[in-house]
């Protein structure tokens, strides 16, 4: 756990110090990005999923995302709603709290802690969980639209999709493309958030971003311990299965939940400033999990 936090922070402050040292710009994040959603993530995910045994039981892996999507949901609309009555406000909390940094922070902890099968599980949890939910649910809550068509255009889906309607037939063609590319995935994403992170960001709106981060990272993931508890009692879900869903749910504010904010003239500043504490809190919150997981969810 520690060698791979400590690489993730590595990789972060590199890409960090290159920008303090204007080697590298935050314009330059969308290059790295356009590589990992266009490129990468597609043919990693249809390699890695095509070859994975999946069963009706990773249903769970999913379906936990959306059961703490509506929880949020209802604690932001129904209970903050009666403190906050800045609707822009209110929707941002709404994004930052509702919505994890699932794929370019879950994806490379989950393949280095977990191998490909935690990585096969993470993909499930992002694209069927949290981006599906983001796309559809959170678009209609902020507009009272849904945006099929980002829906349909989202390579990294095409790649799930393609993995399954074409199970059964070998790829082993492939096998070599995809290590190559499945290995660029996580210093390429991780770079990029440290070309994305600003420190002083943090200090802007910090009372909202706090509450955004202490519910992502503490209270969502309590809720989701639970939840597996009592599945234990009637699904049998493998030890690495339970511990990605655990971890991905406690993830960080998702980095998009900036830019929805721009794009629907929320509160962006707040939006910053919770992924930028919840980056840097990372560092504790996600080993308490870890550890909270070896112990309950039956780790050796």
């Amino acid at each position: 756990m520690w060698e791979t936090l400590f690489t993730f922070y590595l990789l972060v402050g590199g890409g960090l110090l290159l920008k303090k040292l204007r080697i590298f710009s935050e314009g330059d994040v969308k290059v790295f990005v356009n590589y990992i959603i266009y490129f990468a993530l597609p043919i990693t995910i249809l390699g890695i999923v095509h070859e994975f045994n999946f069963s009706w039981k990773d249903f769970f892996i999913f379906g936990t995302a959306w059961i703490t999507i509506a929880v949020t949901t209802l604690f932001v609309f129904g209970i903050l709603s009666k403190r906050i009555r800045d609707r822009r406000e209110l929707k941002t909390l709404f994004l930052t709290m509702s919505f994890g940094n699932t794929a370019f922070v879950g994806f490379p902890i989950a393949y280095s802690l977990f191998g490909d099968k935690g990585l096969a599980y993470a993909i499930l949890y992002d694209v069927l969980g949290n981006f599906f939910a983001v796309v559809t649910f959170a678009i209609f809550v902020i507009t009272g639209k849904i945006d099929w068509k980002t829906v349909y255009k989202f390579p990294p889906l095409g790649g799930l999709i393609s993995a399954f309607l074409l199970k059964g037939l070998p790829l082993t063609f492939l096998n070599h493309l995809v290590g190559l590319v499945k290995a660029s995935i996580t210093p390429t994403i991780v770079f990029a958030l440290g070309l994305r992170l600003n420190p002083q960001g943090a200090f802007l709106n910090i009372k909202g971003a706090l509450l955004s981060v202490i519910w992502r990272q503490l209270i969502v993931p309590f809720l989701v311990l639970i939840i597996l508890l009592v599945l234990e009692r009637f699904v049998h879900l493998p030890f690495e299965e339970k511990m990605v869903i655990l971890l991905q749910s406690g993830m960080p504010p998702f980095v998009m939940s900036v830019i929805l904010s721009e794009k629907y003239k929320l509160n962006t500043d707040l939006a910053i400033a919770a992924v930028n504490i919840g980056l840097l809190t990372l560092l504790i919150t996600l080993p308490i999990w870890y550890k909270v997981g070896k112990l309950l969810l039956g780790g050796n």
